[in-house]
């Protein structure tokens, strides 16, 4: 079952964005160099465009991210 958690935009009409966990910590794939200490890496934000309009962007950082795993 996909973890789901809502966002608002910061746009002027503050559009309110579902956003997918599982979807986000997506494995990358590195071709070059050492392999990756953590298991899990969690950036300290993600800024993602606003599914509704084109002006708001929605952001999502590492607090929101960890509370809800």
């Amino acid at each position: 079952m996909p973890k789901i958690i809502k966002v608002r935009c910061n746009g002027p009409n503050k559009h309110v964005n579902e956003i997918d966990l599982d979807k986000l910590d997506q494995k990358t794939v590195v071709l070059r160099g050492s392999p990756a200490t953590q298991q899990k890496y969690v950036p300290d934000r993600l800024i993602l465009p606003c599914r509704f309009c084109t002006e708001g962007n929605v952001i999502v950082t590492r607090v929101m991210i960890e509370e809800n795993l």
